[in-house]
């Protein structure tokens, strides 16, 4: 019998996972995105966010759109479920009312590069894109809709019950051997170079959310598990590769919305 089975797993209903999940990453995974975008500001773009917005280190603010006093109603704008036969996002079908990841994106973009906006529209419109410029980089807030982007998926981790959301928002980030998260960050930041990054598509939010959605189906949702339950090593260690890719992506493509839009 084969060591590992490989499966797609359907949804399974249990009420203890029945609220969906609206904070991509988990505060760490975020900060480390606010750290790395912090690290590739232009010198005049980090001025203005210091001196103009008061804002000391991106890091600080990143996990301020899951705290917000609104954060409840606005918990869709952190993710877009996508129709399981579809390999991509349509707005139109998967986000009519504008109210997802992408098209807020879009509308604090414009906010942020409007000066007319008042320091406080501009200062919060900062703050949510620091956010949900990492959400749109979790590959399960480009999920299934008929299983609310994993939640409904449960699977065995390290010897207890998770679900598949909750593990690649945060369970797969692994950052232990480091001393603290700006070290962490400044490690990951440092394995490529401006020549690899330039590959990488910098604007166009429904692209990053189009990459997104393809590891989902490519990968996140291809469950692995070996005879025990456990998730397999293998899915595990190529998981944590791809969530540490992701969180390099989203820092990159962040500072360049930023260093755009403040330029």
């Amino acid at each position: 019998m084969s060591q590992f089975a490989s499966v797609l797993l359907l949804p399974a209903i249990f009420s203890a996972f029945s609220a969906p999940s609206a904070q991509a990453w988990g505060p760490e995974g975020h900060r480390v995105i606010g750290e790395i975008a912090q690290m590739r500001l232009l010198p005049s773009v980090l001025r203005k966010i210091q001196d103009d917005f008061n804002i000391k280190n991106l890091a600080d603010v990143a996990n301020w759109a899951d705290e917000v006093k609104d954060a409840r109603r606005q918990k869709s704008w952190h993710y877009a479920n996508v129709d399981i036969s579809s390999d991509s996002y349509e707005r139109g079908r998967d986000c009519p009312d504008g109210q997802c990841v992408i098209e807020k994106i879009s509308v604090f973009e414009s906010v942020l590069k409007d000066d007319s906006a008042s320091l406080q529209e501009r200062r919060e419109a900062l703050k949510y894109l620091v956010h949900l410029a990492a959400d749109v980089h979790q590959p399960l807030h480009l999920g299934n809709k008929e299983d609310r982007g994993g939640n409904e998926i449960r699977v065995r981790f390290e010897g207890r019950q998770t679900n598949l959301h909750a593990l690649w928002d945060g369970e797969l980030i692994s950052f232990e051997k480091f001393r603290s998260l700006p070290e962490y960050a400044g490690a990951l930041n440092g394995t490529v170079g401006d020549g690899e990054t330039s590959a990488w598509p910098l604007s166009g939010t429904a692209e990053w959310a189009n990459e997104s959605r393809r590891l989902a189906l490519d990968f996140a949702y291809l469950v692995r598990v070996s005879e025990n339950g456990e998730l397999a090593p293998e899915y595990v260690s190529e998981g944590r590769k791809i969530v540490e890719t992701q969180l390099l992506k989203a820092g990159v493509r962040l500072a360049d919305l930023l260093n755009r839009s403040l330029k």
